[in-house]
């Protein structure tokens, strides 16, 4: 069985850390042929165009690939020369913005023309800026790229029940496959004292991570209130904030937090951070904070953190139950009285601290990427023998 793989690698931004996860794992089992992006900046209108994976970083892995980089965010004919040369048994399409439409969609055709049987892992059932606008655009353009899939893959359970609900797709040709941890980074050991000097942090204080681009649907307002209610409670806390904005303005959560006098407890690091610098947030953390307000897929921040066997709170949504191993670590999202409330009692209890540590690395251990890998194959050839 021969595999194209569609989707982006590093140094692109977004989804790149997964695919190239998930294709090494696959192609160390079967012939695979990533198909992937000589250029592509869909997102330079939102943030700087430093923002960029360290390609070295991955260099190892990407050196096991075999990779066609031909795709051109500039030149729609990039995708048409692209998918006269497709070869191959299954195309595996990754899907999750709808921009990506004019690029995938004549590489989709033509595979069905060729009778490539055409697998799409959707990563986003809608998108994550909700507006009435985006929405309507988005379920549209699903709608005309799922008409060609002959079989589906999701993370989770909600996102199968959200697809089958919106789409009306038939359940038989969805499979569920998990979101695995991100164990191509190279950890260095580093211990959390030098981490927090590193950082220049108090070294006697806990430290809440909040990690990754802030947008609107990841609750950092709301983590803020939380924490605004949580200084009254602790003084031997701190919050910081590693991130790069996306679209919308700091300013509202400047204003968040000199409202609540917090300029002395919050410690801001905007910008993208690099691979090489990563594990010093995550070594330097007690616990990380994930406050989404809503989430179809798992966040790679969860599976950061689950790299680093770090404690996690995580509101529920989402893929969130498959990260998160005790309920006390889960709470309702958009809802900072509940995830102060958590946060107190797990802050306090030393016990549990611990446990929640020891729940994440049993957790890594879970999400392995060669057992993934193995699913995901085993949909390939269900999908092949369809007819």
């Amino acid at each position: 069985m021969k595999v194209i793989f569609l989707g982006t690698l590093p140094p692109v931004i977004g989804l790149s850390p997964y695919c190239l996860h998930l294709a090494t794992a696959v192609s160390e089992k079967i012939d695979l042929v990533f198909l992937g992006f000589k250029d592509f900046s869909h997102k330079s209108r939102d943030f700087k165009r430093e923002s960029k994976i360290d390609e070295s970083y991955y260099s190892d892995s990407l050196k096991k690939l075999k990779i066609q980089n031909s795709l051109s965010w500039y030149n729609p004919f990039s995708s048409l020369k692209a998918s006269l040369k497709l070869n191959g048994d299954v195309l595996h399409v990754q899907w999750w913005i709808s921009s990506l439409f004019a690029i995938y969609l004549p590489i989709i055709i033509m595979a069905k023309l060729k009778k490539i049987k055409i697998v799409v892992s959707v990563h986003n059932i809608l998108p994550h800026e909700k507006s009435k606008s985006n929405i309507f655009f988005d379920k549209i353009v699903n709608k005309i790229i799922f008409s060609f899939a002959d079989e589906f893959i999701v993370h989770n359970l909600r996102n199968k029940e959200k697809l089958i609900e919106i789409y009306s797709l038939n359940e038989d040709k969805i499979s569920i496959i998990t979101h695995g941890i991100f164990s191509l980074y190279k950890t260095k050991g580093i211990s959390q004292e030098n981490a927090k000097k590193h950082l220049c942090l108090p070294i006697e204080k806990k430290v809440l991570l909040f990690f990754g681009y802030i947008r609107e649907y990841k609750g950092l307002d709301v983590l803020i209130k939380a924490f605004a209610s949580l200084k009254k409670e602790m003084e031997d806390v701190i919050l910081l904030i590693a991130g790069q904005t996306w679209k919308e303005n700091w300013n509202k959560y400047e204003m968040l937090i000199k409202e609540n006098n917090l300029e002395e407890s919050v410690v801001v690091e905007l910008g993208f951070v690099p691979e090489s610098d990563i594990e010093y947030y995550f070594a330097a953390s007690d616990i990380v904070v994930l406050p989404y307000k809503y989430l179809d897929t798992h966040g790679g921040v969860g599976a950061m953190a689950l790299t680093f066997k770090k404690p996690l709170i995580s509101t529920d949504v989402g893929g969130s139950l498959e990260y998160v191993k005790d309920k006390m670590a889960l709470v309702k999202p958009n809802d900072a009285q509940d995830l102060y409330n958590k946060l107190v009692q797990i802050l306090k209890d030393e016990k549990l601290l611990a446990k929640l540590s020891k729940d994440s690395e049993e957790l890594s251990k879970t999400l392995s990427w060669d057992k993934i890998a193995d699913k995901t194959i085993d949909v390939y050839k269900k999908t092949a023998d369809r007819p």
